[in-house]
């Protein structure tokens, strides 16, 4: 890559940073990655090696920070030691004394006679977009529904299990404690 690219795109980077980390943290899912993709990025521009003038300087940038953001996951990855597997899993399990062991098996009967009130295509809808975490879109799909017939039937669905858990005294479901899904 020509000196003056080169030196365009460390110049593109410096001045656009803030706007590059939020685009980048959205594919990394933190700042602390997507900053730390960066720096690296703004490390690597150094030894770049294109022979043309970058048409999309954001673009070829956010792929480079990209790819770096994906070594550095596989790195991290690579290095979960199996001494530190093990440590973690010689940790006892202080919530799974008998009562809480009790009180979830408990819970887990009343959510199944609740999904058993709603109709067939209710439930599994609800289960292939709860459980088996299916997109809406996906569920539309496998049942040849309308995308806002899938989202009519969760919410309905969603709205009908909250009521009857409230009913049998779960103090639990709260219905502001989860948001929509997102997709």
């Amino acid at each position: 890559m020509p000196d003056t690219s080169r030196t365009q795109l460390k110049q593109i980077l410096a001045t656009r940073y803030a706007y590059l980390v939020r685009r980048l943290e959205r594919i990394t899912g933190s700042k602390e990655g997507a900053t730390d993709a960066l720096h690296e990025t703004w490390l690597r521009l150094d030894k770049a090696n294109v022979s043309t003038q970058v048409a999309n300087a954001d673009a070829y940038i956010l792929g480079m920070a990209s790819n770096v953001a994906i070594d550095q996951h596989r790195h991290e990855r690579r290095h979960a030691h199996d001494d530190d597997v093990d440590v973690l899993l010689g940790v006892p399990d202080e919530l799974a004394d008998p009562e809480r062991i009790l009180t979830a098996r408990r819970k887990i009967d009343s959510l199944k006679d609740v999904l058993r009130g709603l109709t067939p295509r209710r439930r599994a809808i609800l289960l292939a977009a709860r459980v088996d975490g299916q997109l809406n879109r996906e569920i539309a799909e496998r049942f040849g529904i309308s995308l806002r017939l899938v989202e009519s039937e969760l919410s309905a669905a969603m709205k009908y299990c909250l009521q009857r858990m409230q009913e049998a005294g779960d103090p639990y479901t709260d219905s502001r404690s989860s948001g929509p899904r997102k997709f």
